[in-house]
């Protein structure tokens, strides 16, 4: 109950600080004037901005309590401009009240005819603003010059409130534009992230697929060195040991083989049967590392080249590949020589797709070449740390590439750099929609 209170009082506090924003804005913008017809009849910049505000600072509203405190505010802002200028106060409040009553006039109009601003139209609310601006200035017009304006006043009290009403609907239309180009940003952001998460938990599951088989050898052998050990009549306690070393690594076992279905669950087949083009690849791919390598993205130059657009339904694979290739020559590239280049390129060559990764790098030594894709062997190498990379980059993209029917083929000159070349027939990775 407590914590209602306490966000009802937030919410409340909120809302007069965003009345009291729209008020001081309307009054100072209103102070950008020029008169016309009477001295005390103003046409401002406020009555622009005063509808954008209302729509924006105070869209939930339902009465017209910011009309009354802009009113408030601007009476007493000229007020005080009048005094300073050496003028009785009673005398300026008198001559500026019609104009403070404009706003309130306003407020009350577009509560009466809008009286759910979140659903309203840019449309329905451009012809609110033009009757509110209408009427509320003919008042102010009426209180100014203590009599009715005339027609011609009227007519041009219509075409400037039009003028005035399109340029605060085109305002309003230009900042929704912008709202949702920023929203059509994050959730591309967003669709990035889940992608790459996917495309990175489905390349984890070759390598926990792999486990599963390791410890599967490694708990028969256990088993059958209990076997083993029972027949040779050697002591009971070392049977028991190795049977506890079978048991506990069952349960590992059984403990990974949950961890692989979890994941499999999930992302087995999330998005299996859409496709993605080419070209969508490499713009994840240069916005992923763009991220990944931060600042230092000004020291490894990435450069991808699309020259055959097609669309794939193995887009997660393409990408896990892709990204290892590229990290592995960005990483190459600051361990080496500190800076230096990495270029992409993918094309279609005799319904074969080629994918390229070359690097300005310090090169692959002809021991790494040996063992370069073998699961744990790494060059990465931390001394302060001592932490070494698990290895696991090169041998799954090669895993992934030999499961799409393609090959891998390394070449690389020490002190000049390395190149990768992913060979896929094209039929593996088409799909049906284009």
């Amino acid at each position: 109950m407590e914590e209602k209170k306490k966000r009802l009082i937030r919410w409340r506090a909120s809302r007069w600080e965003r009345r009291l924003l729209a008020a001081l804005g309307t009054a100072l913008s209103a102070e950008l004037f020029f008169n016309v017809w009477a001295d005390n009849f103003r046409i401002s910049a406020a009555v622009v901005l005063y509808p954008v505000l209302l729509l924006t600072l105070m869209q939930d509203s339902r009465k017209p309590d910011t009309g009354v405190l802009t009113a408030l505010t601007v009476l007493v802002v000229r007020c005080i401009i009048g005094v300073a200028g050496g003028e009785e106060l009673l005398a300026v409040a008198w001559k500026e009240y019609p104009g403070a009553l404009f706003y309130l006039c306003y407020d009350c109009l577009l509560c009466l005819q809008v009286p759910n601003r979140y659903e309203a139209s840019l449309a329905a609310l451009w012809r609110s603003f033009w009757v509110c601006d209408i009427l509320s200035n003919t008042l102010d017009l009426t209180l100014s010059r203590l009599e009715l304006p005339d027609v011609s006043a009227i007519v041009t009290l219509v075409l400037l409130g039009l003028g005035r009403s399109l340029l605060a609907a085109c305002i309003l239309w230009g900042m929704q534009r912008y709202q949702r180009l920023l929203m059509e940003e994050e959730h591309e952001r967003r669709y990035q992230r889940l992608f790459l998460l996917t495309a990175n938990l489905k390349n984890e599951l070759y390598f926990l697929k792999k486990d599963a088989e390791n410890i599967e050898g490694i708990m028969t052998r256990a088993y059958q060195l209990y076997e083993k050990l029972g027949a040779e009549e050697y002591p009971e306690s070392l049977r028991q040991l190795a049977l506890s070393i079978a048991r506990d690594v069952h349960e590992v076992k059984k403990d990974n083989l949950s961890i692989i279905r979890g994941i499999e669950g999930e992302v087995a087949d999330a998005y299996n049967d859409e496709t993605m083009r080419m070209s969508d690849l490499m713009h994840i791919l240069r916005d992923t590392m763009r991220h990944i390598l931060g600042e230092r993205q000004n020291d490894v130059l990435l450069e991808c080249r699309c020259e055959s657009d097609f669309a794939t339904t193995e887009h997660y694979r393409i990408m896990s590949i892709l990204k290892n290739l590229v990290m592995n020559a960005a990483e190459a590239i600051q361990s080496g020589k500190g800076s230096g280049m990495v270029l992409v390129e993918e094309r279609v060559v005799r319904e074969q797709l080629m994918l390229t990764v070359r690097d300005t790098g310090p090169g692959i030594s002809k021991r790494a070449m040996q063992n370069l894709f073998q699961v744990g062997y790494s060059t990465k190498f931390d001394p302060q740390t001592g932490n070494i990379n698990r290895g696991v980059g090169l041998p799954a993209v090669k895993f992934m590439v030999e499961e799409l029917g393609g090959v891998i083929e390394v070449t690389s000159t020490e002190g000049e750099g390395a190149c990768f070349q992913v060979t896929i027939p094209l039929d593996k990775l088409k799909g049906e929609k284009e």
